[in-house]
């Protein structure tokens, strides 16, 4: 058992009961395994998460380096033990996060859930016209929650928030959206375009790093959904306007002249050097 806690991707539930974020087995994959293969390993590990985790809805199967070497078919494990427990597995097989600056890899990690959970179980859900999908955003300190925040008290309901604290539940029902909402762009272009494409839902980028990026992206959301969600957009700058007035009148002070530097990664650098324009 691995724990990757170490970055914050905080999750609502239990971990081990009802929520399994930063739970990961391995297999104890040893020089032998690699001369016979590692399939009837792996079979036994998901018999035993189904075993030790049995409110699980489903397990995800991450090949490493040795696997990729060898080319253990984790697709045919995934497809009998799917059908054995009745459950959602995912094989992805993306060794080393693959690609340069991770792109191959976030592309791989987008046709899997294409591939592997869409249409696969029919969704116990009723859609709504003001359903949306935030994705591409990884809750990182909690990021998510503030912008379900924001986007609820505008009217809009958030069906799923992935890849940050989302349950498999929420990746299942996306295909029933009204509007898929992209914070990072990059990494999960892919998958709403094909939502686009089989589903006919619309998708749109987004900002919520700094005030001025926040209205302006509260507005365009808002706009795609009328009148009403606008009216209530509006009603919601205006009523946070006070606490950025004030986070802008301790600070600016103390940067009017300064440059920043910015050693970012990802998506950061063209969401954050807005939020450092608006102090």
């Amino acid at each position: 058992h691995y724990s990757w806690s170490q970055r914050r991707n905080y999750y609502v539930g239990l971990t081990g009961v009802d929520a399994f974020v930063t739970m990961q087995f391995t297999s104890d994959f040893q020089e032998k395994d690699i001369v016979f293969g590692g399939d009837k390993k792996l079979e036994k590990l998901i018999d035993e998460v189904e075993e030790l985790f049995p409110l699980n809805n489903g397990v995800s199967l991450q090949s490493e380096c040795p696997i990729g070497l060898i080319g253990d078919d984790i697709e045919a494990v995934a497809r009998k033990k799917a059908k054995e427990h009745d459950k959602t597995i995912v094989p992805v097989r993306c060794e080393g996060f693959r690609g340069v600056s991770q792109s191959l890899g976030h592309h791989i990690a987008n046709d899997a859930i294409r591939d592997w959970v869409f249409d696969k179980r029919e969704a116990d859900f009723e859609p709504s016209l003001f359903d949306v999908n935030v994705i591409g955003d990884y809750n990182i300190g909690g990021d998510a929650w503030a912008s379900r925040i924001l986007l609820e008290d505008m009217g809009l309901r958030v069906i799923g928030n992935w890849s940050g604290d989302a349950t498999l539940a929420e990746v299942e029902r996306a295909p029933k959206a009204t509007l898929n909402l992209i914070h990072c762009y990059r990494s999960m272009n892919y998958i709403a375009r094909h939502m686009e494409e089989k589903y006919g839902i619309p998708w749109m980028e987004y900002n919520f790093f700094g005030p001025s990026q926040i209205e302006a992206s509260l507005r365009n959301i808002a706009a795609f959904f009328g009148p009403e969600t606008q009216d209530k957009a509006e009603a919601l700058i205006t009523r946070y306007q006070p606490l950025v007035q004030a986070v802008t009148e301790k600070y600016r002070p103390r940067l009017i002249g300064k440059t920043v530097m910015l050693y970012v990664g990802g998506l950061r650098p063209r969401h954050v050097i807005t939020a450092y324009e608006d102090l």
